[in-house]
């Protein structure tokens, strides 16, 4: 009688401490991610919109979780504006451009894009220095100013995870992807992930 009563006692704290472990299991599991999959964690904001003089891009990227083998490479983000034909409007019409990279519990990085044909390209470093995450946020400024109002804008994020002497291809949607040192038909490192924004018009008086 008393071994059957302790046998009652036990299973029930046995079940329990089973589903504790399988599940802490399940969690760690889940969170793992490698930077080949990393394009499914990356969480947007973006707003944009006309303004007096043309039109204004902001937008923001977080990754969400940390990629389990590391951050190394450089990762690339380009703009591009396009018009009512769906075709890109001159990198020479945006005036203003700039990328931010955030830190916890340092200044922002301020990263320079350049003029391209079809946009604005940016690069900036993808890695870890003193406990401080490089890439895995950020922010972008882009200001339009000129006749050809664009009617949607295309973001395009290139990330890489293993080093390499740069991008050598000048396309803001990545289509053309040459990099130094690496063979043309390489794509075992890297990805490319697109969001679009439509303009958001200013309403008539």
């Amino acid at each position: 009688m008393f071994g059957t009563n302790k046998l009652v006692l036990i299973l029930p704290l046995f079940l329990m401490v089973f589903l504790f472990v399988g599940g802490a299991i399940y969690v760690n599991q889940a969170e793992e991610i490698s930077n080949e999959n990393l394009s499914e964690e990356v969480e947007w904001e973006k707003s944009f919109s006309e303004n007096e003089s043309g039109s204004t891009l902001e937008a923001s990227w977080n990754w969400g979780i940390m990629p389990d083998d590391g951050m190394q490479g450089t990762d690339y983000i380009g703009v591009t504006l396009l018009d009512a034909n769906g075709d890109p409007i001159s990198g020479e019409e945006i005036k203003t451009y700039e990328l931010t990279l955030h830190q916890n519990d340092e200044a922002d990085i301020i990263e320079e894009g350049q003029v391209v044909e079809n946009g604005i390209l940016f690069s900036f470093p993808n890695e870890m220095q003193e406990n401080q995450t490089i890439g895995d946020s950020g922010s972008l400024h882009v200001s339009h100013n000129g006749d050809n109002l664009p009617e949607q804008a295309v973001i395009s994020y290139l990330h890489t995870w293993e080093d390499h002497g740069g991008l050598d291809s000048q396309d803001a949607r990545f289509f053309n992807r040459d990099f130094v040192g690496k063979n043309q038909n390489d794509e075992s490192f890297f990805w490319v992930m697109e969001t679009f924004e439509d303009l958001n018009q200013m309403e008539a008086d």
